[in-house]
């Protein structure tokens, strides 16, 4: 007889802890044992009141399954504000960062398997602290409150996947902007016209660039089509591709690159991934934007 599964459809929780090894150095092995062990508990107890079903634990993270996706997200959302109460409360910080995806899966003891699985492990890395990354599927069924909360981060490539992904960010903090409730509307990647320019400007540099002379490149060396003479910036950090209809960002350094579009307070954590640029805004090269002195290259589209 065989072994093998049906595939059922589930909404896929992916959740790691961020800088888990950073913990282990500042608080000792007994600390931050106890520390990240109680962190997973508590995403695993919002999971399960949920009505999820926690597959298996990561060690710094988990992996879970819910039968339907809005109570999957709110579950992510409701263990984001718990954490974030700890950390008000004066306790240690510690940084989630989430992925979900639905699809269908092969759910078997003690572990889950599918395409959907991989997405939700790939979004969750694509992810920075603090955030949760929904792919398309996600949204189908959300609740109004959900989908005033959703916010559009446009298309990135998934590690694996040969074609951009629609990534969205949901807006889990209770401080969110009452001023951007407008319903969800779908990524839209531009008009795809060959003659669509790209203009990057860094400090009093500043430089124009079409489809026919891409790829380009971002970095500290000289070589670099595009120059940012930081030490934070890797020599060859990241590379911009005309993909045939939209310019598509790729990371390629060893501390990371950061995407803000303008309007947004949402930022997209690029490590080793891409996301397609849109209307204008900022990459930070090497260094969150959240610090002042990061490296920050201005991007504008136009026709």
């Amino acid at each position: 007889m065989s072994n093998l599964r049906k595939p059922v459809s589930r909404t896929v929780v992916f959740a790691d802890i961020v800088g888990s090894t950073g913990l282990y150095k500042t608080l000792g092995d007994t600390a931050a044992a106890r520390l990240v062990t109680s962190t997973t508990e508590l995403i695993a107890d919002a999971v399960v009141a949920a009505g999820g079903e926690v597959v298996k634990t990561l060690g710094d993270g988990l992996l879970a399954v819910s039968d339907d996706n809005d109570p999957a997200v709110r579950a992510c959302c409701e263990a984001q504000r718990m954490l974030a109460a700890r950390a008000h409360r004066g306790q240690t910080a510690v940084a989630l960062k989430v992925g979900l995806s639905r699809g269908p899966v092969v759910l078997t003891p003690g572990d889950c398997f599918g395409d959907a699985v991989n997405a939700a492990a790939r979004l969750s890395d694509s992810a920075a602290g603090g955030q949760i990354l929904l792919g398309e599927a996600v949204i189908e069924g959300l609740g109004l409150e959900l989908n005033a909360r959703l916010r559009s981060l446009g298309a990135i490539f998934l590690r694996g996947y040969d074609v951009p992904v629609p990534v969205h960010q949901v807006e889990w903090d209770a401080s969110w902007q009452s001023n951007q409730t407008l319903p969800h509307m779908p990524t839209q990647l531009g008009g795809g016209l060959a003659s669509t320019r790209l203009r990057l400007t860094w400090l009093d540099l500043e430089a124009e660039f079409g489809a026919e002379q891409m790829p380009l490149g971002i970095g500290r060396s000289a070589s670099a089509e595009f120059t940012v003479n930081d030490i934070r910036v890797s020599r060859q950090h990241a590379r911009i591709d005309w993909r045939g209809s939209y310019y598509m960002l790729l990371d390629l350094s060893s501390n990371g690159t950061w995407v803000r579009f303008a309007g947004q307070d949402n930022v997209l954590a690029l490590r080793r991934s891409e996301c397609a640029l849109h209307g204008c805004g900022e990459i930070c090269l090497g260094a969150k934007p959240t610090d002042p002195t990061a490296p920050t290259v201005q991007f504008a589209l136009r026709s």
